[in-house]
């Protein structure tokens, strides 16, 4: 199930939150969101579970409005902030309810158990989980009814690092394997990275980015990580390239293009300097960063 949101707005009073936001996520593929707090990411996850409504635009899943998708029960599953549980009750009592009010088998409540690793809890009263405990209750939560789409914000936030290793498998099995739209959230931006098939990027309500990590590497100029034995020798040689770079010691990261490089290797080694490494910088982290940090200064500017 794909979804498409068509020049969205969410207004509170004369406050724009959202601002004609045009998002697809492609049926079956792990789609990350990503902003700075604020930037509108919780408001548009809220519009697409119909927590909030929308001020103006139009949001489809496969073709169907939310209200007509809210009639079937494994449309989708959710995990937004923090989810409220009944703290007196256990785990799989807290399950069992919604199943009942859903008029659904109450067998698929140890389903979920078991996918977000709670089977040996699930007779703990939720008073007694830890906070990471009850972020997979969450999870489990969303994933009740095995849903088409699962909307998931900030699902890894408490867990400890094998937690965290285990969603990320569990939500890429669930893509690849079952075909799982995946729509997520989260200020773990390395995680992501590991496996979303698209990225977007919102700042201040509206999209800055939208495409693969690719795409997004290519537009936003990758920089090089170059190893070399004569750091005093490298930074003249940049400084006369006019090539920008950081330097740490012997090692450079180094803003260059694809094509140059071969130049650069050839310039390097007639001044005898040796590489001994050199690879991509692909880091999601320090790109979104300056596109964020760059829309930020440009309405400044603007605002000037």
């Amino acid at each position: 199930m794909d979804i498409v949101l068509e020049n969205v707005c969410k207004q509170y009073g004369k406050k724009k939150i959202i601002d004609h936001l045009n998002l697809h996520i492609p049926s079956g593929k792990i789609y990350g969101f990503i902003g700075l707090n604020g930037a509108g990411k919780t408001t548009t996850m809220k519009m697409l579970t119909g927590l909030t409504p929308v001020s103006s635009g139009t949001i489809k899943f496969s073709g169907k409005t939310l209200q007509e998708i809210r009639k079937d029960y494994r449309a989708f599953g959710a995990f937004i902030s923090s989810p409220s549980y009944y703290k007196n009750l256990t785990a799989y009592e807290n399950l069992a309810m919604i199943q009942k009010v859903l008029e659904q088998p109450v067998s698929e409540v140890d389903r979920v158990l078991d996918i977000v690793g709670l089977s040996n809890s699930k007779q703990k009263r939720v008073s007694e989980f830890s906070f990471g405990m009850k972020q997979r209750l969450g999870l489990a939560f969303a994933f009740l009814n095995n849903p088409e789409v699962l909307i998931l914000d900030e699902p890894t936030n408490g867990l400890d690092p094998e937690g965290i290793v285990e969603i990320r498998n569990l939500l890429y099995d669930l893509s690849k394997i079952e075909g799982k739209t995946i729509f997520i959230s989260s200020h773990n931006i390395a995680e992501l990275e590991q496996i979303s098939d698209v990225i977007g990027i919102i700042q201040k309500g509206k999209m800055v980015f939208q495409g693969s990590l690719e795409t997004l590497y290519n537009e936003s100029g990758l920089s090089y990580c170059v190893e070399v034995d004569d750091e005093k020798k490298m930074k003249q040689f940049l400084e006369e390239a006019q090539l920008s770079f950081e330097v740490e010691r012997n090692l450079f990261e180094v803003t260059i293009s694809k094509k140059d490089i071969p130049d650069m290797l050839w310039e390097l080694q007639r001044r005898k300097i040796s590489v001994y490494e050199i690879a991509a910088n692909r880091n999601l982290e320090k790109i979104f960063l300056k596109i964020a940090r760059g829309v930020d200064a440009n309405a400044t500017g603007n605002a000037r």
